[in-house]
């Protein structure tokens, strides 16, 4: 819920269009490649500029990089739509959302809020102003809309938010994965043994791989689901749930995957 004038409640159709991931980063993008859709009422969607179809924003940061988008108003009625360039925030959980109360540095809209007429687009105008010392920017672009009458509309009021990626590479891809302590993870009734891995490279290309956990009574095997980790972020890898364990010591075996590099290390695990 979004919260309107007075004690009004906004009821957001909202789309993370697929990262860094919603989705765990995750891909904040539109898995069809064509245009991100809040059931039909608000789209986005890439005229020029991208590499990846399937992404808003996805180059090399080079200062004044321009990227053409389209947002139409699929709706009957005119929707106040504002439109922002944010910077990611991600859980040790893994999930990455973006973070509403900054803007994300370095990069401008030509637009930041117009009133779009019932079946009417615009185009606007995405640029990387300048490249960061890191060579590097990931952020979203967090485009919502809301009825123009809001203030005088009674009861629940339908609005849209629509969350795509904004992606800035490096010129040079640099991979590296710290992994730290192995700890339990909790998520209600839920327990998940999990590592703790640092992504210490430049990129969110996913993190992979497999475990193996040798016990008293014998190996059990699995493989780690894919993971986005921004640079610099460190996030809970899951390894196994803890009610598939029996109480004892296991040594881990932990083979992490990005971009064809491999990482292995071994774990020593007591679970009581």
């Amino acid at each position: 819920m979004v919260s309107g004038a007075g004690l009004k409640a906004v009821a957001v159709a909202g789309v993370l269009s697929a990262a860094v991931g919603g989705a765990v980063i995750a891909r904040a993008d539109d898995p069809s490649g064509t245009a991100a859709q809040a059931g039909g009422g608000l789209a986005i969607s890439t005229t020029t500029g991208s590499a990846d179809s399937t992404l808003m924003v996805d180059r090399v940061a080079q200062a004044g990089a321009a990227d053409k988008l389209k947002v139409a108003n699929n709706t009957s009625k005119p929707l106040v739509v504002t439109v922002a360039a944010r910077p990611w925030t991600q859980s040790a959980s893994g999930v990455a959302s973006p973070n509403r109360r900054a803007k994300l540095s370095g990069v401008t809209v030509n637009e930041g809020q117009f009133t779009l007429a019932a079946g009417a687009s615009k185009d606007l105008t995405v640029t990387l102003d300048a490249v960061p010392p890191a060579g590097f920017l990931y952020g979203a672009l967090e485009v919502v809309g809301l009825p123009s009458d809001l203030d005088k509309s009674k009861g629940v009021v339908a609005g849209y938010r629509l969350v795509n990626s904004l992606r800035y590479n490096a010129a040079t891809a640099t991979y590296g994965l710290k992994a730290g302590a192995v700890k339990v993870l909790r998520t209600g009734s839920k327990q998940t043994l999990a590592l703790s891995v640092r992504n210490t490279g430049n990129t969110i290309a996913p993190v992979t791989g497999s475990v193996k956990l040798k016990g008293a009574l014998g190996t059990k095997n699995g493989a780690l689901k894919s993971t986005r980790i921004l640079p610099g972020k460190s996030v809970a890898v899951g390894l196994a749930s803890l009610s598939s364990l029996r109480a004892g010591r296991y040594t881990a075996t932990v083979t992490l995957i990005q971009n064809k590099r491999k990482t292995t290390l071994t774990k020593q695990i007591r679970v009581r």
